[in-house]
């Protein structure tokens, strides 16, 4: 049996007429898929340029002090040591870049060692004075630059040099020598900080005691060897002390073993000008009192002969002499109560040397008192 169909009713209208039927159109699927790629487009660029917009309100990208180089443990910075560096850091501990910061961080000491280009932060900082960093002890060594008349800088390799003491007639010395090459670290222009082991820090402390001086420090060229310019100049500095040694001991190394029981030596220089075809070991000579002119502020006096003696210990221009200490503070005193050094007449073996002696005391007499 056939299904009816039953129209929809029209609703009524005033007048009785009839409403017309709306029509609802439909977007086709492709339609729909572009209009929703649009839409995502859209999104995905507003997405991005928030972002960027937000990132750079929320940039906090600073100015801060970074290490400028590798730096160990224990170093003591310097100006050249910190630099600046723009970096996001956050919460990260840091110290801001001011153009006084370097200069404001000279001198404090790194409590460990960091790589070039790390934070530099209170964390990282100590005063020097603190003194330790682990076994690490802190010690001040003067530093003697005269070698170096161009002065010397921090990082230099130098030669540290123990500057020696010149032998003298009561003390043998020692000739000026290198003690090791380093690098200058913490040179302040006048001394080094360093942080060393207990052992190295009593070696340090005690350096200056033993050297009777202040090390002295002599820079190596750049790319010079150390060892080789050490070895070099150790040998001319023995070979000048051995000199200085020589010339205090005219008489040999034998020399000391001729003084008897309770005999003191004087090495005393004399002056040869009344010698003109000079003197020589084992002469007979009278020693004599060059004078003073009248007029000087003792009076002056005249020249005169002091004593005969056999030149048996004689050297260029100095008589050495054994002396008893009555006779051995004579000596000793001679020049100063001279006034100069005391003159030297050769004279002829067998001469009687009171005779000649008393008659050159007449005639330095005479012409003393006539002017």
């Amino acid at each position: 049996m056939a299904e009816a169909v039953v129209a929809p009713s029209q609703p009524a209208v005033a007048g009785g007429a009839a409403t017309p039927t709306r029509t609802r159109r439909r977007l086709s699927r492709a339609a729909k898929r572009a209009l929703l790629g649009l839409a995502g487009a859209a999104l995905m660029t507003a997405s991005a340029a928030g972002f960027w917009a937000t990132a750079a309100a929320f940039d906090e990208r600073i100015a801060v002090v970074v290490t400028a180089r590798d730096l160990p443990r224990g170093h003591v910075l310097s100006v050249a040591d910190v630099a600046a560096a723009e970096v996001l850091v956050g919460d990260v501990p840091h110290l801001r870049w001011t153009p006084g910061a370097p200069e404001a961080l000279a001198g404090l000491a790194i409590t460990h060692a960091v790589p070039a280009g790390s934070l530099v932060g209170a964390h990282l900082l100590v005063e020097p004075s603190v003194g330790a960093f682990g076994d690490l002890l802190e010690v001040v060594v003067q530093i003697d630059t005269s070698l170096a008349p161009s002065g010397v800088r921090e990082g230099e390799m130098v030669l540290l040099v123990d500057p020696g003491a010149a032998p003298s007639r009561e003390r043998p010395g020692r000739p000026r020598s290198v003690i090791r090459a380093l690098e200058l670290t913490a040179f302040d222009g006048s001394a080094m900080r360093l942080f060393v082991p207990p052992a190295q820090w009593v070696w340090w402390r005690a350096l200056p005691t033993e050297l009777g001086a202040v090390p002295m420090v002599l820079p190596v060229p750049l790319g010079g060897d150390s060892a080789g310019l050490a070895s070099e100049l150790d040998a001319l500095w023995a070979a000048s002390y051995s000199q200085e040694a020589a010339a205090l001991q005219p008489f040999g190394a034998g020399w000391r073993d001729r003084a008897a029981p309770g005999e003191l030596e004087v090495l005393t220089p004399v002056d040869l000008s009344l010698a003109p075809s000079s003197v020589a070991q084992g002469d007979l000579v009278l020693l004599i009192d060059p004078g003073a002119p009248r007029g000087s502020a003792d009076g002056g006096r005249p020249r005169s002969v002091l004593r005969a003696m056999r030149l048996e210990h004689y050297q260029d221009g100095v008589v050495g002499v054994w002396a008893q200490p009555a006779e051995w503070v004579w000596w000793r005193s001679l020049p100063e109560r001279l006034g100069a050094a005391p003159m030297v007449l050769r004279v002829p073996a067998g001469t009687d040397t009171d005779a000649v002696a008393e008659e050159l005391d007449e005639r330095w007499r005479r012409a003393w008192e006539q002017g």
